[in-house]
């Protein structure tokens, strides 16, 4: 899709911003190609998108290339080869575009502006609340307004589902929130555990009352993300869902989901993983897009009409006045 002006400009602002804000925290840019052999591509992590990519034969490799569909497997294979023996923890950052097969949900995009950040040698909660903090600090200063983080932990769901009798019709259920087909089911731990959702406090109280192992090791993991969050002062509403399902099925314990208040709107999701290094890690993904959609348009800076023959030095100090100069007609 073609981005004309001023959309372009506000795009490339909305993604410097957020990279210097990375930046400022000690995240430092990596660019991995647009598109990479099938096999490397679209393994460990990039299995989860390889539904979504576009592939294509390269004539010189007589091999399959896919286009990136997702960023974040590329960051995690920079950080488990080119950077392995880099000290830890490892803290990068990136933006570039990515490709789809199929728009998600009730979208049309296929092409998507990524931008992030992973966190190299830990998923302790201390690790995920800061890529949290930075993660809301960062859309704060771009002008967004008030904003909640909704935690889950989905590797929750597969303990939960030893003994089930019909697997699949109870992965359904959890899928459309249907915690009364869940009860039919026998799946009671698992309705219990979708009905205490909410604000953090209530939440967490509520799951910890159900007496299941799984659940109270899941629970004191979020509890304490949470209270890291409340020690950084993070600057968002803290809600639980613990089986929300949405996002990547590679994460390994508490995931998360930023949302603005108003208007509703998803506006990244991130996670603790293992890296297929076996490294544990955390990161955190947002999509420009959908941002530009509803930030305020940058106001236009005034433009001043010089001579043709003015040279570039003096253009420059004026428009180090806030002005856009434009030389002859």
């Amino acid at each position: 899709m073609d981005v004309l002006p001023p959309q372009a400009m506000q795009e490339f602002g909305l993604i410097h911003h957020l990279l210097k804000s990375f930046t400022g925290f000690g995240y430092e840019p990596v660019i991995p190609p647009l598109m990479e052999f099938e096999e490397q591509l679209l393994s460990g992590q990039g299995e989860a998108t390889g539904h979504h990519a576009f592939r294509v034969m390269d004539p010189l490799a007589n091999k399959m290339l896919a286009f990136r569909a997702d960023m974040t497997s590329q960051i995690t294979r920079i950080a488990s080869h080119n950077l392995s023996r880099s000290p830890r923890p490892l803290r990068l950052c990136y933006a570039g575009y990515t490709l789809r097969t199929t728009p998600e949900a009730l979208q049309t995009r296929r092409q998507h502006t990524q931008v992030g950040i992973e966190r190299y040698g830990s998923k302790s909660p201390a690790a995920q609340a800061e890529i949290i903090s930075i993660a809301t600090h960062a859309l704060s200063t771009a002008g967004l307004g008030a904003m909640t983080v909704d935690i889950h932990f989905p590797s929750l769901l597969s303990p939960l589902l030893k003994g089930a009798k019909d697997r699949d019709a109870v992965i359904e259920a959890v899928k459309h929130k249907d915690t009364a087909k869940l009860r039919t089911l026998g799946a009671t731990d698992i309705a219990a555990v979708m009905d205490a959702t909410g604000g953090a406090k209530h939440a967490l109280e509520t799951l910890g009352a159900i007496k299941n192992a799984d659940v109270a090791n899941a629970v004191k993991e979020v509890a304490a993300l949470v209270s890291e969050l409340q020690a950084r002062n993070v600057a968002a509403h803290i809600t639980i869902d613990l089986l929300e399902l949405s996002g990547y099925g590679y994460y390994a314990g508490a995931g998360f989901a930023l949302f603005l208040n108003n208007p509703a709107l998803e506006l990244g999701r991130g996670g603790a993983y293992m890296t297929p290094a076996s490294e544990e890690a955390v990161g955190f993904t947002l999509y420009a897009n959908d941002l530009l959609e509803i930030l305020p348009a940058a106001a236009a800076k005034p433009v001043k009409k010089l001579p043709a023959t003015t040279s570039a030095e003096e253009a420059a100090k004026i428009q180090s006045q806030g002005f856009v100069t434009l030389l002859g007609e």
